[in-house]
């Protein structure tokens, strides 16, 4: 029987949002600060459509949050921090990510 625990479920999709190579390379490029998705397109060669999906997701999830400033979108990571050579990620509810930054 599914879980009907909202705690759990927004979790897993956090998790699940977590859980994709672009995404991984989005969050790794965040971590070192603010982006527009051009910036981000450019930067992994993924064309912008793909980009602003997965800036899509990793937003509904709350791992990103964007600023609007003219026509441009600003990208940031949120919940997250470096330290030293890892990228440590937090949900609301606890739950911790260490990812290593290459």
């Amino acid at each position: 029987m599914p879980t009907k625990d909202k705690k759990l479920i927004g979790q897993a999709e956090w998790i699940g949002a977590i859980g994709e190579p672009t995404r991984l390379s989005i969050l790794s490029l965040l971590v070192m600060g603010q982006h527009t998705v051009t910036n981000i397109a450019t930067a992994l060669r993924v064309e912008i459509v793909n980009i602003s999906h997965h800036l899509k997701l990793l937003k509904q999830a709350g791992l990103v949050s964007s600023v609007k400033d003219g026509r441009m979108v600003i990208y940031s990571l949120v919940g997250a921090k470096a330290v030293g050579t890892t990228l440590e990620l937090s949900h609301p509810s606890g739950v911790k990510v260490t990812l290593p930054l290459a």
